[in-house]
């Protein structure tokens, strides 16, 4: 049976990895149902109970809706971040239940669940610790989606997988202030101040922090490698090959061609030191691997968000 013969609905269709999970539908010749900000506020429960009773009998569910911000700003937003999108949850898990049971449900998750630690961490280490201070209410929310796939999926006999991502970057992805993640952030900075002829290349945080990251069309396809070989749990879908903030740096400055010094702003915003994903049972399992490496993905969003070539 072919992997999507039946519809799949796609939450957060406009979004920038929604946007690419629908365009990946599409062009593999998957029925695909896309539900974005036209269909209302999803802190609503009237809209999300509309959203899914309209759309068509689905095989599975691919949940990408989250409010979230980035850098200094999440610390002063952790209540509002914790409001809309525990809402969000709990109204797209009743919706699921009551108009779309015979879906499983594939939530995309954070690496914020998880404490902070110096070692790779495990899916055993959901709800061993305290997450860092600056996403301690969107973290608590999306906990209550982790809990709440499962408690539905106890008491309901209903399927699902909740996949912790790596930082996701790509063509049109966020870039603009506080919403941009660090490496779509980097790019855009980068191409900014090389095109005013800048001396430095201002890389904010430390150039030592360790992530994981992964272009979007390689996140896409370990989803789907996942949601084949997995379901009723949390599961780590990274491809365990963490980079620090300054490979990520030198990869753009080599993409670019520009030779010039890497400069650390004393007042920039810095996030946990070390976070990244041990992602050993979801590599074991399956066959997939990425295909695009950090230079190689740098240069593909230079070509397309910025329509410039290396050197130019």
């Amino acid at each position: 049976m072919p992997y999507a013969d039946q519809p799949t609905i796609v939450l957060g269709a406009d979004g920038f990895i929604g946007r690419h999970l629908v365009a990946t539908w599409k062009a593999r010749g998957w029925p695909v149902h896309a539900i974005g900000r036209a269909a209302g506020d999803f802190t609503d429960r009237a809209v999300v109970d509309q959203a899914l009773s309209a759309a068509p009998k689905a095989g599975r569910i691919l949940h990408a809706i989250t409010k979230q911000r980035t850098g200094k700003i999440q610390f002063d937003i952790q209540a509002e971040l914790l409001t809309d999108n525990a809402r969000i949850h709990l109204n797209v898990l009743e919706a699921w239940r009551r108009h779309q049971p015979q879906a499983k449900l594939v939530s995309l998750g954070s690496s914020c669940v998880y404490p902070e630690s110096d070692k790779p961490l495990p899916e055993t280490m959901f709800r061993a610790g305290i997450p860092h201070p600056s996403v301690e209410g969107y973290a608590l929310a999306k906990e209550v989606l982790i809990t709440g796939c499962k408690t539905h999926g106890d008491q309901y006999g209903l399927k699902w997988l909740h996949c912790v991502l790596a930082t996701v970057y790509g063509p049109g992805a966020h870039t603009e202030q506080h919403r941009d993640h660090f490496m779509a952030g980097m790019i855009a900075r980068a191409v900014a101040t090389h095109a005013r002829g800048a001396d430095g290349f201002e890389v904010w945080g430390s150039p030592d922090t360790v992530r994981d990251l992964m272009f979007v069309s390689d996140q896409i396809d370990a989803v789907i490698a996942a949601d084949q070989a997995f379901e009723n749990r949390i599961l780590n879908v990274t491809a365990n090959q963490p980079v620090t903030i300054g490979d990520c740096a030198k990869a753009v400055l080599r993409a670019l061609d520009w030779d010039a010094p890497i400069v650390r702003p004393p007042d920039s915003f810095q996030g946990a030191g070390y976070k990244s994903l041990d992602s050993t049972v979801f590599m074991n399992a399956v066959d997939w691997r990425p295909a695009v490496d950090l230079e190689q993905g740098v240069r593909m969003v230079l070509a397309t968000d910025f329509r410039k070539e290396p050197g130019r």
